[in-house]
């Protein structure tokens, strides 16, 4: 019983429910309609046959008169798969014909008698014959009777009406089985889904919700929802790692901050521990900022400004900016623009991202003699790419990918500058762009890649 109030629970077994219960019901009707119109067609068939009979017997009895009538009935009643003929009096009394017996109320009505009455015919033991007939009354009081049995057209009725019936239950049959089928099925699926479901909500975001394989609607579904868990893990475990990555990267600059102001206390007037303490804080704020910046751009919080914009301009615009830091550190600094394409872009958010990928080259692209970073415009099928490249120790190969998560860093001992946020929020921008950055090695070096889409 349980399993069958789950099985009426299901939206698909309730659905095929209806669907054969609906079908079931115009069938019945289309029976009904079809035995209905051939029983009339037939009636009909039959009123027009004995009408033409009727005309051709008043043709003859007005040449000949009532005594040539009554011969040309009885000739007519002894012909194969003659009609039923019948001539009586007013009493009711059988004069002539192939009728031995009938209800006498019938001939005291004139014109058609319907609906169909019992006979007996002359040589027939079948009491349950039926016929329709059309009661004419004579001169002398005279009752002509004319008609035709139904009997062949009854039995063509109920022949369509069996034939109907059982089509019917085939069809409701196989409506059920295929009910119970279907149910059962979408039963089978549904719970392999909960059982799934209920072990994410557990927490194992490892679970996967089942396919059949089958490409239907629940495999459709499924798949949909597998790319949100699996969206979801992803960010759950990125923001597992970026949790201990904050406090693995914040609790150094905190430790030192607190340790200098223990200093200060011990020497109140001495401005440089205050300068260290500010420039401590400063880089914790830097630090926030960052996270605060790259959480706006994923998310679309950030109110970003979408225009055409000439990148050209943007790059030259950066180069100026750091070109006194790099001759400051004897560094080549060469800006290369092959193409002046425009994009669909936030000139801010751009020119934050190649600030980003400058200050990263500066910290840890270069190399012992003749350091050199090329920035480079230029087209790749049609679509503006940016790229910085430098010839410092580049990245290894299985860590390209890892070194654009938030505080990810080479350097596993912090004694460089930085936060690890710089390449994250690169990509970020470049993801909001609809774009893509691409790490390469530049032998030596690293290559930073930036391509936004084509411009229509």
């Amino acid at each position: 019983m349980n399993r069958l109030r789950q099985l009426l629970s299901t939206t698909a077994v309730r659905l095929t429910l209806i669907y054969t219960i609906l079908f079931g019901i115009l069938a019945v009707g289309v029976v009904a309609y079809v035995s209905y119109n051939t029983g009339r067609l037939i009636i009909s068939q039959i009123q027009s046959t004995v009408d033409e009979e009727i005309a051709q017997i008043a043709r003859q009895s007005r040449r000949g008169g009532v005594r040539q009538l009554i011969p040309m009935i009885e000739r007519r009643s002894r012909q194969p798969g003659a009609n039923l003929y019948l001539v009586a009096d007013a009493s009711g009394r059988i004069i002539a014909g192939n009728v031995r017996d009938l209800d006498r109320e019938i001939l005291l009505k004139e014109g058609w008698q319907v609906p169909p009455f019992d006979y007996l015919r002359y040589g027939d033991a079948d009491p349950e014959s039926k016929a329709i007939a059309k009661v004419f009354i004579l001169p002398g009081g005279l009752r002509l009777l004319v008609g035709r049995d139904i009997g062949d057209a009854e039995r063509f009725r109920h022949i369509v009406g069996r034939a109907s019936t059982f089509s019917l239950f085939i069809m409701v049959l196989t409506g059920l089985v295929l009910w119970f089928l279907v149910g059962r099925r979408a039963l089978k699926h549904i719970d392999s889904v909960s059982r799934s479901s209920q072990r994410i909500i557990d927490g194992d975001l490892s679970q996967r919700l089942p396919l059949s394989g089958s490409g239907d609607e629940f495999d459709r579904l499924s798949s949909s929802l597998n790319g949100l868990i699996e969206r979801v893990e992803k960010l759950n475990t990125g923001v597992s790692v970026m949790s201990d990555s904050i406090a693995h990267d914040l609790k150094t600059p905190l430790t030192r901050l607190r340790n200098r102001a223990e200093a200060a206390l011990d020497k109140p007037h001495d401005e440089s521990v205050i300068q260290d303490i500010i420039a401590d804080a400063d880089g914790l704020i830097n630090t926030f900022n960052a996270l605060l910046m790259i959480s706006q751009v994923e998310t679309g919080a950030r109110a970003v400004q979408f225009e055409q914009h000439q990148l050209a301009p943007i790059l030259r615009d950066v180069h100026e900016l750091f070109e006194p830091s790099a001759e400051e550190l004897d560094i080549e600094l060469v800006l290369d623009i092959d193409a002046e394409p425009t994009a669909h872009c936030s000139r801010e958010l751009i020119a934050q991202a190649l600030t980003n990928l400058l200050d990263n080259a500066l910290k840890y692209g270069l190399s012992a003699d003749q350091p050199k970073i090329e920035i480079r415009l230029f087209e790749q099928k049609g679509a503006p790419c940016i790229s910085v490249c430098d010839n410092g120790p580049g990245v290894p190969e299985d860590q390209k990918q890892a070194v654009t998560e938030r505080f990810v860093r080479l350097d596993a001992s912090r004694t460089k500058p930085g936060s690890g946020l710089g390449l994250a929020l690169v990509k970020a921008v470049a993801s909001l762009h609809s774009g893509k950055l691409d790490l390469s090695d530049n032998q030596p070096g690293l290559c930073a890649e930036i391509c936004l889409p084509r411009t229509a």
